[in-house]
């Protein structure tokens, strides 16, 4: 295969209302959705529908939710078969309640699988004879030793956090472990809230000079409606996000990631390029609901020739 991930998996709720409620108020439900998610789910998904040959490493409970996490997976193409069930086990699931332009927050339900999958539960040679290994490093044991004997085996390796450093540390993974681990890391891509935790400063452009001094690998960074920023070996890239009618930002954020391994280490496109087709596949993805809205190979790449037509004009 070409990318083998290890993280999040898990069923979205999603949730539609008028507008997202202050404390205490009322919010009225105009549509109620049930898709598939979790982030590591959806990076891979994007990067399958555009063409590489993925597989997932999870733990999922043997109730429906996780048959049909199974299933969503599957209908993808997206190999299965190092996938964990727990006998009588409940599969993580998430609630997204989504308001007016596309703004939302998300409720977690854990479950008692996800998280208790283990370093043992990894496959060596399933794991090594892939090219890439991506992980957004939830559960933090097996994540951690999978990333070092991706790295040890010649692979590249990808890591995203989805989420600030308070939350992670609640499921283990402390701030130090992350740094640490820097070193098995060929692409480090975290959310700006956790990049900001690392950094201690919300000043981005302050933040990546800070953090670079020691880091040696390819630091990305989406920044929403502000594009999406590159720094490696002293060069940075700074190139705007692409404008469209949000419906639901859900999963964008994947799939830029998604569209950036595919692009960049599968296919060798060049950085900017790469940075460039990805923003395409992320404006696309927030043109529809859920987070598995990512679209196909011909799809993104028509519309990033139309933008880069109109950038020209």
């Amino acid at each position: 295969m070409d990318i083998v991930a290890l993280g999040t998996v898990a069923m979205d709720v999603i949730l539609q209302v008028d507008s997202l409620p202050s404390e205490d108020g009322f919010a009225l439900i105009k549509e109620r959705n049930y898709m598939d998610g979790g982030s590591a789910a959806n990076v891979i998904v994007q990067a399958q529908r555009l063409g590489a040959s993925c597989g997932l490493i999870a733990q999922v409970g043997d109730d429906e939710i996780g048959k049909a996490i199974i299933g969503g997976l599957d209908k993808e193409g997206v190999d299965t078969t190092s996938m964990v069930i727990k006998q009588g086990g409940s599969s993580l699931h998430t609630t997204i309640v989504v308001g007016e332009n596309g703004k939302k927050f998300i409720l977690l339900n854990m479950g008692d699988s996800f998280l208790n999958l283990k370093a043992c539960d990894v496959k060596s040679r399933y794991l090594t004879s892939s090219k890439i290994f991506y992980t957004d490093l939830i559960p933090g044991e097996p994540a951690f030793y999978a990333l070092k004997l991706a790295k040890e085996a010649g692979l590249k390796t990808v890591v995203n956090i989805q989420i600030g450093i308070p939350m992670m540390e609640q499921f283990g993974i402390k701030r130090k472990d992350i740094l640490d681990a820097l070193s098995y890391v060929d692409v480090f891509a975290p959310c700006r809230e956790a990049f900001y935790q690392l950094t201690e400063t919300e000043d981005h452009m302050l933040g990546i000079k800070s953090f670079m001094k020691t880091y040696k690998g390819l630091l990305l960074l989406t920044l929403g409606s502000s594009g999406s920023i590159s720094s490696q070996n002293g060069e940075l890239i700074d190139l705007p996000s692409f404008k469209v009618e949000a419906l639901d930002t859900t999963g964008a954020g994947d799939s830029y990631l998604g569209a950036f391994i595919y692009s960049y280490l599968v296919r060798n496109m060049k950085l900017k390029e790469a940075m460039h087709f990805s923003s395409a596949a992320a404006a696309l993805t927030c043109k529809a609901v859920g987070a598995r809205s990512s679209r196909n190979l011909s799809e993104v790449e028509e519309f990033a020739g139309k933008l880069s037509e109109e950038v020209k004009k």
